[in-house]
């Protein structure tokens, strides 16, 4: 009899195996899919200001051997959630995936979410897979595609210069680049340009609404990663009257620093034309290269509509790995 339970991220006993269920059910996928131990045994158990955690676990006897994750944002979207079940592949086809599903489904509604969210992985030609078939059978369907890249670090250095010759900083724009802590006179147009990211980016039909961003949120957001240990590496573009027309990052853990992944990339749609998204990937990769001496590789993901930044991607020299399912069901 398997027993399906919640259980504190402080037990780091439980988490432990937990995180080891994730990591056998996603060691078959290309790139990074899962973090390092040590990085979710920090981040797991910290407070967040910004999403609510549940974990649960699939348990039998003495032995997990299925894990599930809800996310609940805390800020705006109230009425999503995000559910997440991996099963040991072991014990795969005996119920316990959509016992996991299930369960998450009453957590969250009974949290009062109507809409969840979810993702499927496939080979990057799209092709179905066990994911997909699992997920129409618990009555999610396909809200948006994406591509998730790769960038290795000798295909980017062989290729940066070029592309720096190619894509000068524009005549009265100018580069600001922080870690993690944004500069107090750029930060209200900072948060501006924040708010407006889920109205700029390709959602398709996710069931998403924007967001905002006051000084007090960004520092709140700021000092989380600072004490998880995770670096943002930011890029602002600030226009010719001193707003942030542009912002990109990539985000890298002090324990997995062979690692990266680009966070957002983003340009107000009245300063674009001047390949300013270009321009701040260079100077985040700039950034991250220099400091991080043991890089190996960035990955991303955007829709596949998204035909502008996944041309400045393909530029930068990332290759698509997998395709990303992003899924949504009605309560």
């Amino acid at each position: 009899m398997v027993d399906v339970e919640q259980f504190n991220p402080r037990n780091e006993a439980a988490l432990r195996a937990w995180w080891e269920v994730g990591h056998a059910a996603t060691s078959y996928r290309p790139g990074k899919p899962w973090p390092l131990w040590e990085q979710s045994r920090v981040a797991l158990p910290a407070h967040n200001p910004e999403r609510g955690i549940t974990l649960i676990g699939a348990i039998d006897g003495r032995e997990m051997v299925g894990a599930g994750l809800l996310i609940r944002p805390l800020k705006e979207n109230l009425h999503t959630a995000t559910a997440f079940a991996y099963v040991r592949p072991d014990r795969t086809r005996e119920g316990i995936g959509r016992r996991l599903a299930t369960e998450l489904e009453v957590v969250a509604g009974g949290d009062g979410r109507t809409t969840l969210q979810s993702e499927a992985y496939l080979p990057p030609d799209g092709s179905g897979g066990a994911s997909e078939a699992f997920a129409a059978a618990m009555g999610y369907a396909v809200a948006s595609r994406e591509s998730i890249k790769e960038l290795t670090l000798a295909d980017y250095v062989a290729r940066r210069n070029d592309l720096a010759a190619s894509a000068p900083v524009p005549d009265g724009y100018r580069i600001v680049t922080f870690d993690t802590v944004c500069p107090d006179e750029h930060l209200d147009s900072y948060g501006r340009l924040l708010g407006m990211l889920l109205d700029e980016v390709p959602l398709g039909d996710l069931d998403l609404t924007d967001s905002e961003w006051d000084g007090a949120r960004i520092r709140e957001a700021e000092q989380r990663l600072t004490e998880i240990g995770r670096h943002m590496h930011t890029a602002l573009a600030i226009a010719p009257d001193g707003s942030v027309a542009g912002v990109s990052d990539v985000r890298i853990d002090d324990d997995d620093p062979a690692y990266g992944q680009v966070g957002i990339t983003l340009v107000d749609p009245a300063h674009r034309g001047h390949r300013l998204g270009l321009v701040l990937k260079l100077a985040t990769h700039d950034v991250a290269v220099a400091t991080y001496p043991s890089l190996v590789s960035v990955d991303t993901s955007n829709a596949e509509v998204n035909t502008w930044m996944n041309a400045v991607n393909e530029a930068l020299g990332y290759r698509t790995i997998e395709t990303l399912l992003e899924l949504q069901k009605r309560l």
